[in-house]
């Protein structure tokens, strides 16, 4: 008996089911993966947070019996980073109860642009948000909205705009260009959009204005990135 690791590989399995042994493995195997330290603490409040030592864990149970992960899907995308300006103090100021109810009015207003502008909500991120766009210009012009919106609940945003090639994770997306665009968010101020020039490349002949913000080592990104803030 075999147990596959996810809908995802099963539904691979079904399209290339000569590779099966790619997929699964013996319960015995499975019995050896859950027993792992890693996996006795599956359970714990950061149990999404532990995600990457899952992912080891998997891989090591994998390679025992000589097989390996299938390599993910990549896609080319652009990804749109916010995140609230000082929420800290904020949320210090008005209590849980009300900072609660601001971010509920935050979410609602970020999933508002994002079905306006084409985008999909990948991810929530402490207090902010990473959506999924086809468009670099949609992404841009629906970060702009979003710190715009954002005036009437009394909160700033911070924006990043990056495109690349990341791989898919079920629902998720992975690989360094989510981190690359994370990194870029962090060193927007508030109510500002930054951009990689790749982004930028892209959307030459869209309207959209830019000023040059200089070159950036992003932290744990290797070279120098060219960031600039989009004007209108």
């Amino acid at each position: 008996m075999n147990l596959f690791r996810s809908e995802e590989h099963l539904t691979r399995w079904l399209h290339h089911w000569h590779a099966a042994g790619d997929y699964v493995l013996p319960v015995d195997d499975w019995a050896k993966v859950f027993s792992a330290p890693t996996f006795r603490r599956r359970l714990d409040p950061d149990y999404l947070a532990r995600a990457p030592e899952y992912l080891d864990e998997y891989r090591r149970a994998l390679q025992a019996p000589g097989k390996a992960l299938p390599a993910p899907d990549r896609i080319l995308s652009t990804v749109l980073f916010t995140d609230i300006v000082d929420s800290t103090r904020q949320a210090a100021n008005v209590g849980d109860s009300e900072w609660r109810a601001q971010i509920r009015r935050h979410d609602d207003i970020v999933r508002s642009q994002l079905q306006h502008f084409g985008g999909r909500e990948v991810d929530r991120t402490g207090d902010g948000s990473l959506s999924a766009f086809a468009s670099p210009a949609r992404a841009i012009r629906c970060a702009q909205a979003i710190c715009a919106a954002m005036h009437s609940i009394g909160l700033r945003v911070r924006a990043g705009v990056h495109s690349g090639e990341f791989e898919v994770l079920g629902d998720h997306l992975g690989g360094i260009a989510v981190h690359i665009g994370a990194r870029i968010s962090a060193l927007a101020g508030p109510n500002e959009v930054l951009v990689s020039q790749t982004v930028r490349d892209a959307v030459i002949g869209s309207g959209i204005a830019f000023e040059d913000r200089g070159t950036h080592e992003l932290k744990g990104v290797p070279g120098q990135w060219q960031l600039y803030a989009v004007t209108s």
